[in-house]
């Protein structure tokens, strides 16, 4: 009686084993595949048609950036408490120059300087004292009639202006008259006639013995 294995039990244990051991291998491949994690499908994204089938517009507004108000710098110069260059607001006028620059002093001519007038970025705003020619290229001050152009009578180009012959514009032209004071010796003169001396300009309401004086060697009757 043999008590030894055969070679044919042998081989079929070595092959179950083998099955065994292909059995387990597919078993760890499998559990490391389902614990790997899988990648995300990419996000579509959906637009809303509107019934037309066009996309709709979105409804958020845009922010708007914040406005930066204009500024114009001024170069203020003559009988004023701190001359310099000011910064104002876009709009501003010879007047709030002369403010912003300390305001006038004590010896300012302000009837020679047309505080109405707006100015504009990058001039000069000349204060004088009476009797005191502005520089050139200076603004501030009102031009007299010869300095403005289309002004025939004006002092200095064919002599005084005769005030009896002078027109509205021609008197709105003179050194610290302007358009109402122009107004005014027109009425002046259609209710009391000609005038027969430069000294009746004193009767005009509104004129100064300071506006007098500087309108002396500019006017003739």
């Amino acid at each position: 009686m043999r008590t030894g294995v055969s070679p044919r039990a042998v081989a079929g244990f070595v092959v179950v084993a083998l099955l065994a051991l292909v059995v387990l291998g597919a078993r760890v491949v499998l559990a490391r595949t389902a614990a790997r994690p899988q990648p995300l499908a990419p996000a579509t994204s959906t637009v809303k048609l509107a019934a037309s089938g066009t996309p709709l517009a979105s409804t958020s507004a845009p922010a708007s950036g914040a406005t930066v108000a204009s500024v114009v710098l001024v170069h203020v110069v003559g009988q004023v408490r701190h001359p310099g260059v000011v910064r104002l607001a876009a709009g501003a006028r010879v007047q709030d120059a002369v403010k912003a620059a300390g305001g006038a002093t004590g010896r300012a001519d302000l009837a020679a300087v047309n505080l109405a007038r707006p100015v504009v970025d990058g001039e000069q705003v000349v204060v004088p004292r009476p009797g005191e020619a502005p520089p050139p290229g200076t603004s501030a001050v009102v031009p007299t009639a010869s300095s403005r152009p289309g002004s025939p009578t004006g002092a200095g180009a064919s002599g005084p202006l005769d005030l009896n012959a002078a027109t509205p514009e021609q008197l709105d032209a003179l050194p610290g008259i302007g358009p109402v004071l122009a107004g005014r010796i027109v009425d002046f003169r259609s209710q009391h006639g000609r005038f027969a001396s430069v000294d009746e300009l004193g009767d005009v309401s509104g004129i100064g013995d300071a506006v007098l004086e500087r309108l002396r060697p500019l006017v003739r009757v």
